[in-house]
């Protein structure tokens, strides 16, 4: 029943949207472990090591995701999606790997310092920081994003398989008209809006309205899984909008 579920889960498609989405942190080859969509890009989150104390010293490690991480005792994530897991070691070198067990698809933890390694909770399966198997019962390693680092404080992060399309469209009504923007949505995940009027940034969170009427005081959205539509009053003649998925620690 589990290789079924872990089946389910890499066959879901959908995440952020595009280069331009910011986030808040992870070097190593992107391995082969979903199969995206035809076109579908890959999801960028770009996280500052200053966000999460942490990651400012030796042997530090947070875990980040979109979907909370159910407490039981064989945790699983709360929607389609595992958390990530970003990793120092003593050399500042930084790593950036899936939470899913190698095993049977438990969600694993933090590293542990005073064990060196990051134990699965579900049956004991033990990796290093750098996600390769130390103990059984896994036998491979967990699954490492790409990832690049500017050598200051920003990670850029390449998430493959959550990565989603967002359209936008002019409604009738002149130059004050509102935007409607449509993307597929997953829940429980929380989603924000983002406005630039050039596309390098800077981004900021801009309000929405859930109705093509109502009152565009919004800045978080979550809803059912399917297709959403917000609409957005304009604040200037030209612009860029992108959807983003709220990352926190989990």
């Amino acid at each position: 029943m589990k290789m079924l579920r872990r089946r389910f889960v890499k066959l879901l498609t959908f995440g952020t949207a595009t280069s331009v989405i910011a986030g808040r942190l992870w070097q190593r080859e992107v391995l082969a472990f979903c199969d995206p969509l035809p076109e579908q890009k890959d999801a960028v989150f770009k996280v500052r090591i200053s966000d999460y104390p942490a990651l400012l010293q030796d042997f530090g490690s947070v875990r980040l995701g979109i979907n909370p991480v159910r407490p039981d005792l064989e945790p699983f994530p709360d929607g389609p999606f595992y958390p990530f897991l970003i990793n120092r070691d003593d050399a500042g070198k930084f790593y950036v790997l899936d939470c899913e067990c190698r095993h049977a698809s438990c969600v694993v933890p933090a590293f542990d310092v005073s064990a060196m390694g990051i134990r699965c909770r579900c049956h004991g399966s033990f990796y290093g920081i750098d996600g390769s198997p130390q103990g059984g019962p896994a036998v491979f390693p967990l699954h490492a994003y790409q990832f690049s680092f500017d050598g200051n404080d920003l990670l850029t992060i390449r998430v493959p398989c959550w990565g989603f399309e967002t359209k936008l469209v002019v409604l009738p009504g002149g130059p004050t008209s509102r935007i409607k923007l449509d993307f597929p949505a997953m829940e429980p995940i929380a989603y924000e809006v983002l406005f630039s009027t050039r596309p390098q940034g800077p981004w900021t969170v801009a309000t929405f309205a859930i109705t093509p009427t109502g009152p565009a005081n919004q800045t978080s959205f979550t809803t059912r899984a399917g297709d959403a539509t917000l609409y957005l009053d304009r604040t200037s003649a030209t612009g860029f909008y992108a959807v983003r998925m709220k990352l926190s620690e989990v």
